[in-house]
């Protein structure tokens, strides 16, 4: 078994070359549409572990969605694989091994995704079976949901993966919809292991309430302004009665710009590698990103909706402006820092508006370059130099 699964792996380039087949756009865009089913059902699951409590039933109404729905994708891709299979004269009854080559393109990882998934399920009814129901930043870090997770991110980037093989560099809006959807769903499974750093789930840190309360020296000692102790101290003194909360709060504000960023222009500048995205794509990539996060929070926050409307609206227009093909890879390079200085900026001020800002001039403008910088440090990720490096001689002087 492990040894088919490596050749499976090894022979994924072959696709390439049109040694392995590839699916129609019908059926990428039925994978896609299916997988909205269980990615939905499990940010309905996340709302009522944030927002409620009491939860000791493995069988809740969301859980049951979110299981019935990975069956369904489970059963269409096996029916899928099967057919392929069947057309390159291998029987699927004869043995637990597929036919490697007859495995369509991008579809070898969605069956590594559903067995993840296969085993995580009855993990997680074993695990709360034995350790109970975890509560709070315990409960993304069970082992049988970070399973889950996994099985997730394999599954849910299937149309992207799919797509990539094909030979079309400029799609219209209709034939780019499964990578459209798949990628709205994977950036949203990311963020939703990473919950606890999203600037979209987890953003009070910056918040004129939050940071009066930890300022109220009658709630809490904190070496927020006291000059007469060091951050090593604050932060080492456990029995002394005053603890940096300043320090953890504001660190983990900018910890979850760094994340957040990461998670939403790492996939969206790829794409702008492989295709010719059309107008309009990243706009309800990003909308539709906020929409599954504020399910979260019961839409706590949906004006934070704006910023990741914006954003989108903006990648599009830098890829609008480059004409007929493809952005080059300063075009991409430019994109990243442009995308993240209006996601940052708009995230801010919608943030002052909705709450107002509780950090100093020096942090929130701090937190904004930093913003900009990530965002410039995945475009040139994603869109490294071009040329080879030239190695130097001695004699070069």
């Amino acid at each position: 078994m492990a040894a088919g699964l490596t050749q499976m792996a090894r022979s994924a380039p072959a696709a390439a070359r049109g040694e392995r087949p590839v699916t129609t756009y019908k059926e990428d865009l039925i994978t896609a549409a299916l997988t909205i089913w269980p990615i939905t059902a499990m940010f309905f699951d996340g709302r009522g572990h944030n927002n409620e409590t009491g939860q000791e039933s493995f069988f809740s109404l969301a859980h049951l969605f979110l299981y019935a729905g990975m069956t369904a994708v489970g059963l269409w891709v096996g029916l899928l694989v099967t057919r392929y299979q069947l057309a390159a004269g291998a029987d699927p009854r004869k043995s637990l091994i597929p036919d490697l080559k007859a495995i369509p393109v991008g579809y070898g990882v969605a069956i590594l995704g559903l067995l993840t998934l296969a085993l995580g399920g009855p993990t997680d009814f074993i695990w709360h079976s034995a350790y109970g129901f975890e509560v709070g930043v315990d409960a993304i870090y069970s082992p049988p949901h970070l399973l889950l997770f996994f099985g997730g991110l394999l599954v849910s980037s299937t149309g992207i993966r799919s797509m990539w093989a094909k030979q079309d560099v400029v799609l219209d809006f209709k034939g780019f919809a499964p990578v459209l959807l798949s990628t709205t769903l994977f950036i949203g499974v990311s963020g939703f292991i990473t919950m606890y750093l999203s600037a979209f789930m987890t953003n009070v840190t910056p918040t004129s309430d939050f940071v009066a309360d930890y300022q109220d020296k009658s709630r809490f000692l904190d070496d927020f302004n006291d000059q007469s102790q060091s951050l090593n101290a604050g932060l080492t003194g456990y029995g002394d009665g005053q603890w940096p909360y300043y320090y953890y709060s504001a660190s983990h504000g900018i910890a979850s710009m760094i994340i957040t960023t990461l998670i939403l222009l790492g996939p969206a500048l790829l794409l702008l590698r492989r295709w010719r995205v059309p107008f309009g794509a990243f706009t309800l990539i990003f909308t539709g990103y906020g929409l599954l996060a504020s399910i979260m929070t019961e839409y706590r926050d949906w004006p934070l909706i704006l910023p990741l409307f914006l954003t989108g609206l903006a990648i599009d227009l830098v890829q609008r402006r480059s004409g007929e093909e493809r952005l080059t890879l300063g075009g991409i390079r430019t994109a990243g820092p442009i995308a993240a200085a209006v996601l940052w900026i708009s995230y801010y001020a919608t943030l002052a508006v909705h709450k107002g800002i509780g950090w100093e001039p020096t942090l929130w403008v701090g937190a904004l370059m930093v913003g900009v910088l990530a965002g410039f440090g995945v475009a040139f990720l994603i869109a490294p130099p071009s040329y080879g490096p030239r190695l130097v001689d001695a004699s070069d002087g």
